[in-house]
């Protein structure tokens, strides 16, 4: 017997039907995949620009240390007048009103700021000597508060001029991001000045090589 024409049709169309269903089905999971990645995009992005600005407001908070925020009469604000070198300790050891101030590493050394561990005890939390405060720990504040260390340069104690890295955390204390500055205190004949800053990037690439 020979099959119908109508029956050869419909299998055909059934066929076709099926590819047709096949390809939506590719088309909606791609497009769920897609919009997947693009919201762990933007919440990555999102986390590191809390991070960043967590990091910005360490720079001012350690700028503000350095001009003298603890008080004219404060053993840290003295440490910071006299701009003198032995009072920045060797490894970021240094504890009580020396804490974060790191000892400059002369070339081929590797620079305090890359070997120290800035997210622990080798840094300053922020508002320690200042007395600023900074809301952490729900939604879309940073986990923790951000920190900084800072180191004297080769300048004059006349004009000295400070290296200062920070670290901010995002919503979540993996997302950190790492700034560096360098600010000139006041002097009587200069006003106090950010000198640049920039992004370290790469820290925790440049860090990991000093363990």
């Amino acid at each position: 017997m020979r099959k119908h024409p109508i029956q050869g049709e419909r299998g055909a169309a059934l066929v076709t039907v099926l590819f047709l269903m096949l390809a939506v089905l590719m088309m909606s999971v791609s497009s769920t995949r897609a919009s997947l990645a693009a919201v762990k995009s933007a919440r990555h992005e999102r986390d590191r620009h809390v991070a960043y600005q967590s990091a910005q407001a360490a720079l001012v908070d350690a700028e503000r240390d350095i001009a003298g925020a603890a008080g004219p009469a404060s053993p840290r604000t003295a440490l910071f007048v006299a701009a003198n070198a032995s009072a920045f300790v060797a490894g970021c050891a240094g504890t009580a009103e020396h804490a974060g101030l790191c000892r400059l590493v002369p070339a081929p050394g590797i620079p305090a700021w890359q070997a120290a561990d800035l997210a622990g005890t080798s840094s300053v939390e922020y508002g320690r000597f200042t007395g600023a405060a900074m809301p952490t720990g729900a939604g879309l504040l940073p986990a923790r508060p951000p920190r900084y260390i800072v180191e004297l340069l080769d300048y004059p104690a006349a004009d000295p001029v400070y290296r200062i890295t920070a670290v901010g955390f995002g919503a979540g204390e993996a997302t950190r991001v790492v700034l560096q500055g360098h600010y000139r205190r006041a002097t009587a004949t200069t006003p106090a000045r950010r000198l640049g800053w920039r992004e370290i990037a790469n820290w925790p690439e440049l860090h990991a090589a000093t363990l």
